[in-house]
């Protein structure tokens, strides 16, 4: 009997497998190009009908997607896709992924949303156009030609804040840098955002009487280039958090704590965390309120919450505002004479606004140890490292480099003995092997605190019919930074297919040491992902079993 093809079903829920593996020659060496959905936003408990957009060769087509409670199937008509979310699913985002016999495509996200979603109507770059919404909403448009701009009025009562949160380059990948503007109806402009979440807008405005006001859209390409004036394609996809209600911008989840952050937001409001699926890290979500944030490495192990300077032992996670201007953050511990630490804060490359600068002192000398403001080229975030000559208490200062500060001025803050290591990385999570043709793996080598033993780098889970040697990273030479693992085609079965790829380094004797490293790829800063996907095409000739 012919053996069935492992299909990639590892922690996924496989939601639609519509097609036979057999697809015509004429679209054999076509490859499912999946560039996004519209609308980008889907209600809790609802069902509905999206677009998928994109090039798909056959259809209908196969599609998984990342969150259990988001079922998706392929519509009839080509290019539509079947949506259904689960009553009281939090809010947040689900990948998706479109496959055929002989291709896959990239993740696509959508968004969950705990209200109703608002599909925007063109035209609506006028005044006199904006679409009419009621709150809460989130609403999902499209900013689709260069000049193009929406407008949304909504009714507003006095002396209660309204919340406007767009969503477009931070998790849709959207290729674009969005302004928002709220004006009165003759379209004076109240007030104006644009870099508050990455390259995303939010405004927070407080109306001072009960009235009609206007919000307004508009981008620039998220890389500059020679075009002067508003940017827009059918890739310049968002979507808007709109609400007089409660808001969660973000959370500090702590062993201890779950605290709220955002506007109008109770005193005994409750944070709910969402743990991860196999893309996404755990999310942070209100239940009656619009918004949610990723969480990071808080979740897992010692951490705390600054509210005043305090000594702690390490290793530890530190979470914190910078509330008001000048203003220092101090976290001491004891440290070992000739022990190597690292001390690294993050806000920026998470989307907040905090440009940080990192000292590391000495409590009894007031020697400096360490310094930084930018661990990276226009990153922001800082990092230093110190290696103190005697026992003795030291201070980690945490200062804002602008003197700016205000409620997205949130970092994560961890400090640490650092022993040497290494990293693994790949610039895709998938791959597509054909019968007559070998491939190539990039994997990039990041060697860290003078990490210097060999790494053996392999491929694990291959399946049966393909074959690739282990490659061997030198501590110096071309190596030390990055290798190729080479795929090859034998007698396969065609499928999908779950792999990892594994790094070991090796003693002096090329036996193992330590612990298994896997390799990953960034989805987005806050997203790595670390099982691929394999793609084995064209080749129905395998043994049968």
């Amino acid at each position: 009997m012919r053996a069935e093809p492992r299909r990639f079903s590892r922690g996924w829920s496989l939601l639609c497998v519509v097609q036979a593996w057999f697809i015509t020659a004429s679209h054999a060496c076509a490859q499912v190009q999946f560039d996004r959905v519209y609308p980008a936003a889907i209600s809790s408990g609802a069902q509905s009908t999206v677009v998928a957009e994109g090039k798909f060769p056959s259809w209908p087509v196969s599609v998984e997607s990342s969150h259990d409670d988001v079922e998706v199937s392929a519509g009839k008509d080509p290019g539509r896709l079947q949506i259904a979310v689960a009553e009281g699913a939090s809010p947040g985002v689900a990948w998706l992924r479109i496959f055929d016999s002989a291709s896959v495509s990239k993740l696509v996200p959508i968004i969950i949303s705990p209200v109703s979603v608002t599909e925007e109507k063109e035209p609506n770059d006028k005044r006199n156009d904006g679409n009419r919404i009621e709150l809460p909403t989130i609403v999902s448009g499209r900013l689709q030609k260069s000049g193009d701009s929406d407008g949304y009025r909504v009714k507003v009562e006095r002396g209660r804040r309204l919340v406007v949160s767009a969503t477009a380059n931070q998790v849709l990948q959207s290729p674009m840098d969005a302004v928002l503007q709220i004006t009165d109806a003759r379209g004076n402009v109240l007030a104006q955002s644009d870099d508050r979440r990455g390259l995303d807008p939010q405004l927070v405005f407080t109306p001072e009487t009960d009235e009609e006001l206007i919000i307004r859209i508009f981008a620039f390409p998220s890389t500059p280039n020679s075009t002067v004036g508003f940017g827009g394609s059918a890739a310049f996809v968002y979507t808007l958090d709109v609400t007089q209600g409660p808001f969660l911008d973000h959370a500090a989840v702590t062993g201890s704590q779950k605290l709220p952050f955002g506007y109008n937001l109770k005193d005994n409001t409750s944070v709910e965390v969402q743990g991860a699926d196999r893309i996404s890290p755990p999310i942070a979500y209100s239940n009656g309120a619009l918004g949610w944030s990723f969480l990071g490495e808080e979740t897992a192990g010692a951490s705390r919450y600054y509210t005043q300077s305090f000594e702690t032992t390490v290793p530890t996670v530190v979470l914190g505002h910078i509330r008001t201007a000048n203003e220092t953050h101090t976290v001491s511990f004891l440290a070992k004479g000739g022990t190597k630490y690292r001390a690294e804060a993050r806000s920026k490359a998470d989307g907040f606004l905090l440009d940080s600068k990192l000292d590391a002192i000495e409590s009894k000398s007031g020697n400096v140890l360490a310094s930084n403001d930018d661990v990276a080229r226009g990153g922001y975030d800082a990092a230093v490292e110190f290696t103190p000559d005697s026992d003795g208490d030291v201070e980690i200062r945490l200062t804002e480099m602008l003197d700016a500060f205000g409620p997205r001025h949130f970092y994560r803050l961890s400090i640490r003995p650092v022993s040497p290591t290494y990293r693994l990385n790949v610039s895709t999570d998938r791959f597509v092997l054909k019968e007559d043709e070998a491939i190539d793996i990039a994997v990039a080598i990041k060697r860290q605190s003078g990490f210097s033993p060999k790494i053996r780098i392999e491929i694990e889970d291959l399946p049966e019919g393909v074959t690739c040697k282990p490659v061997i990273s030198e501590s110096k030479g071309e190596t030390a930074k990055a290798v190729k693992l080479k795929l090859e085609p034998g007698r396969f079965r065609s499928g999908h297919y779950p792999i990892r790829v594994v790094g070991r380094a090796l003693d002096t004797e090329d036996k193992p040491i330590g612990v298994v490293q896997a390799a990953s790829y960034s989805l987005q800063p806050s997203i790595k992902i670390g099982t691929f996907w394999l793609t084995l095409a064209g080749n129905e000739k395998a043994e049968d079993k």
